[in-house]
């Protein structure tokens, strides 16, 4: 593992880039958890919210579902969400419960699908074959791992938990960004990035980082992409209870090596960019008055090529305050 910091151009990754301002409407200003994109749609979800739906060009379409105890409502937050455009259909796993719940793309609900059991913190993908596959933290032994279920519920899969990834409560968590066209996750009790094989309904080990100080290892998330690895490390500095240094490396797939490395956006004046990469998409979230900010400090310290100043100028002066925020989008190489 390289510890030199280089950086690497957003370019590398995706193969395009759009700037998405999405809608100035009441009902679709936000306060964004995870932003998942697809094809056509734009999908937001909240924490104790509702989940919000726009279309690619960031007209807001609809709530999908809403707050409450009824038919089609959800009482506590939305843990995951898939938007499945073929089917017609926007499935919502709640932070925990029983059911995962189907609603159309007009955000009108269908229908929930009744759980065997209950989920703590689930994440989901649905595969080719028509199922749905979860992975969700274990409590006991006697919850699975992961398991498959048919669209009325039916258990056609089941993958017990081993006892290193039973968790006590629900400090922990799950994520799954599925860049690569598999079901993977890091599970916070367990240092891997796993993918669950729901095909022959095992777990497959990906990666795991070796740190210097097993005792201290900062706080850190693996993200596969088609490309290789990102290991994001957030270190904490114990003195002041404050985040402190923060580094992300890069493992290529190809060659095996690592890089610490910065993002840079040469789409957009070589701005910092993020390594928030989810279901094929790299995605930054901006308030209008924050990217303007960050405009004009990237601009004044001398990281924007000439050749873009006026560009990021001119954009910078078409933020308005009262504007609902704006999307980076890009969508990744495969």
């Amino acid at each position: 593992m390289n510890n030199r910091k280089i950086e690497l151009p957003l370019s590398h990754f995706i193969e395009d880039f759009r700037i998405v301002r999405l809608d100035n409407s009441d009902e679709a200003l936000f306060k964004a958890w995870t932003i998942t994109p697809s094809n056509n749609y734009i999908g937001i979800r909240q924490s104790g919210a509702p989940f919000k739906l726009f279309d690619k060009d960031g007209k807001f379409l609809c709530d999908v579902g809403r707050i409450g105890q009824g038919p089609g409502e959800y009482e506590i937050s939305i843990y995951d969400e898939i938007i499945d455009e073929k089917g017609g259909r926007i499935f919502l796993a709640p932070f925990f419960g029983k059911k995962i719940m189907v609603y159309g793309l007009d955000g009108k609900w269908i229908k929930d699908i009744p759980l065997k059991g209950q989920v703590q913190k689930p994440k989901m993908r649905l595969n080719e074959d028509g199922t749905l596959s979860i992975v969700h933290m274990s409590f006991s032994e006697a919850e699975p791992l992961a398991f498959c279920i048919d669209m009325e519920g039916e258990i056609v899969k089941r993958l017990p938990v081993s006892k290193n990834m039973i968790v006590q409560n629900f400090d922990g968590e799950i994520f799954s960004y599925q860049n690569g066209g598999e079901f993977d996750f890091f599970h916070t009790a367990n240092d891997t990035l796993w993918t669950y094989n729901n095909t022959e309904n095992r777990l497959e080990a990906r990666f795991a980082m070796h740190f210097p100080d097993p005792d201290n290892k900062p706080i850190h998330i693996y993200l596969n992409i088609p490309q290789g690895i990102f290991a994001n490390c957030y270190y904490w500095d114990v003195t002041t209870n404050q985040p402190g240094e923060s580094s992300t490396y890069f493992i290529d797939r190809q060659t095996g090596k690592g890089q610490k490395f910065d993002l840079m956006n040469d789409f957009f004046g070589n701005l910092p960019a993020s390594t928030n990469f989810n279901k094929g998409y790299n995605i930054q979230n901006f308030e209008p008055m924050v990217l303007k900010e960050k405009i004009k400090e990237h601009i004044a310290f001398g990281k924007c090529p000439d050749k873009d100043k006026e560009k990021l100028k001119s954009f910078a002066k078409s933020l308005n305050e009262n504007d609902n925020n704006l999307l980076f989008i890009g969508k990744l190489k495969k």
